[in-house]
This record gives C-alpha cells, structure tokens and sequence, in this order.
C-alpha cells in the first residue's frame, strides 16, 4: 500500500459557477509563487511530481541534452488509451455484469453509459444483413451458370437489329441501332437480387435506422439490445430495450407507401396484411417475456411508410411511424427504477444472447 502525501485536486472547470473558486480559495490564487521554496514540490499526484528548479539545475540539465532530437514525452497520446482488454472482459471501472461475456455481448466501455456500451448490446441489422448477403450470393452464382445464354442473347439481339436496319435499306444507321439493341437487351438481362432478397438488405436498414433512434437514450436510463436471438428458435428480434418504462420489444420495418387499418381491425401494408409479422411478433415477445420474467410491450417502428392516423394499435402491438418511437418512450409511464433497470439488463444479459 503506498502512503501517498495529500495534495488539493485540480479544480473542476465544468463544475464550478463564473466567479465561485471553490474549492479553492481567491488567496490561494493569489499567492506569490516567488515565495516558494526552490526545489520544493509545486504538485504532487499518482505517478506524478513537478518541482521548482533552480537557475543552475535547469542549466545542467540542457547542457546535458543538447543535440538530443526533440520527441514526445513517454509514448504521446497513446499512453492516455485504456490499455486492450482480453477478449469478453470488462475494463477495469466497469462492473462485470454476469454472463455477457459467455453469451456474447460485448462488455461495456468506460466512457460509455453505466450499464452498456456506446450504442447498446449487440449489432442492430446484422443477421438480416448476413441472410441478404448469403441469397445474394446464392442469386448470383445462378445468375452466372446462365451467363452464357445471356451473352448469346445479347449478341443475337444485336446481329438481328443490324440485318433489320440494313434489310430497310438503313445502312448507316444498322451499327448504332445494332449496338444500342444489344445494350438494351444487356441491360435487361443484368443480373438483379430478387424482391424477397432485397426485402433483408431494407430490413437491415430499418433496423440501423431504428438504432440511431435508440443510441441517445442511455442518458435518459435507457439500455437497448440489437439482434437478439429468440430463446428455442432460429429467429431474432430486432430491438430489445430495456428503461423506465420497462421492457420493450421492438420490431423494425422499412416500407414503401402507406400502412393502414380496416373497420375490422386488421392492418394493411398497401394492399398485403400484416397478419404473419403481427403473429411473428407476439410470439417473439411471449419468448423474451418467459424469460425475462416481465411483461413485455410489443411495438413496430415503420421507417419510410406513412402510418395512418400517426400511429395505430393491432391489440397489445403498437405501430408507430419511426418520427414518434422517441415521443412515445418520453410519454410512457415510469415503470421501473434506476436498480430494477439494472437488475433487469444484468439478467437479459445472463440468459439471452446475440443472433447469429
């Protein structure tokens, strides 16, 4: 244990009002440093101790590294990096939250909020950007094994316009027109992912969209879950976030054109119901509520779409343009406490996990 000698700290510039020295005083700032002892300590800290030199010390010690090329001191700013942590473990500062690290959540960072790291748990969009990946590359190697009935169509479509143009006795105009067929039918025949494919790669960026939504929240109490893997399924939910209003489950859509809700109930994304993503839903948050232990709230976050009425509900599921998810969360009611937020994150992070 090291003794060390007691030293007033460095004041705080943000803490302190205009005018207000505390905890200095004003004479302590106005004491002539031409008093001080030469070689007495002018501060001392952890690691740290400044001294007064005299004229004749601060002389041998130039002589001393005269010619010596100028270099930062120590190792520059690399030396204020935290030093690398291994893998799964928390930095030193940061309480170890049980079963993060076996489950996959990344630990938190210091300067991050209390409970999670910058951004929230998990990576929002990253097993329906990974599905879109892999149908695109399942796409394209079929699109290639016919590569070469497309060259022969593309060549063929060409070949036909010239004999055509030449055969109305157009021939200065067969070339270009050749030409231009054949880009047209080229054009044509590129190689293009399909709409349920296209479908994953919207749906990852719903999701990021929807965590940009979501990434100011930690100062308000707020701890946010990406991607995470429904207990006893292949399937994943894409947010959970956890906060004074409690546990709310998160399902993200990037749409085009409008959702609407018929007299009977039942909800519309342009003409297609949303019958299988309500049921999708409700199941995924009857799976992360037997877990968790607590009721949790259903909510779908429409990115692009115009949502009638600025908001509808499907019994217990709530949609709401994305404009208002942040509106919403500030008009809940307070549900849990600072610590029952916390215990609550500590036991998602015990017994759910990433997706993927």
């Amino acid at each position: 244990m090291h003794n060390l000698r007691s030293h007033r700290p460095d004041p705080d510039p943000d803490g302190q009002a205009a005018g207000d020295l505390d905890p200095w005083s004003a004479g302590d700032l106005e004491d002539d440093h031409e008093d001080l002892e030469l070689g007495t300590a002018v501060y001392e800290g952890t690691g740290l101790s400044v001294r007064a030199l005299t004229a004749e010390e601060l002389d041998r010690f130039l002589a001393a590294h005269a010619g010596q090329p100028a270099q930062l001191l120590g190792s520059g700013w690399d030396t204020l990096q935290p030093p690398a942590q291994p893998t799964g473990a928390a930095p030193r500062g940061v309480p170890d939250l049980p079963g993060s690290a076996g489950l996959g959540w990344q630990a938190p960072l210091p300067a991050a909020p209390r409970l999670a790291p910058r951004g929230g748990y998990g990576s929002p969009g990253r097993s329906a950007l990974a599905t879109y990946r892999q149908r695109r590359a399942a796409e394209l190697a079929g699109w290639a094994r016919t590569a070469g009935w497309r060259a022969a169509a593309i060549i063929a479509a060409g070949v036909l316009a010239t004999i055509l143009m030449q055969a109305g006795g157009l021939d200065r105009l067969a070339l270009p027109v050749g030409m231009a067929a054949g880009i047209l039918v080229g054009w044509r025949l590129r190689f293009r992912v399909s709409r349920d494919g296209r479908a994953w790669r919207d749906g990852a960026r719903g999701e990021r969209a929807t965590a940009r939504l979501l990434r100011r929240l930690g100062r308000h109490g707020y701890v946010v879950f990406h991607d995470v893997a429904i207990p006893g399924t292949p399937a994943n939910a894409d947010h959970l976030l956890i906060g004074p209003p409690g546990a709310i489950l998160i399902d993200s859509k990037r749409y085009a054109g409008q959702v609407t809700q018929g007299r009977d109930g039942r909800v519309w994304h342009n003409h297609y119901p949303m019958d299988q993503t309500l049921r999708a839903l409700r199941l995924e948050t009857q799976a992360i509520s037997t877990v968790l232990g607590v009721r949790v709230r259903p909510v779908i976050c429409i990115h692009c779409a115009q949502v009638a009425h600025g908001g509808l509900h499907a019994g217990d599921v709530e949609i709401l343009p994305a404009r208002r998810l942040r509106s919403m969360l500030r008009t809940s009611g307070q549900q849990l406490g600072e610590a029952d937020v916390a215990a609550l994150v500590a036991h998602a992070l015990s017994v759910l996990r990433p997706a993927g």
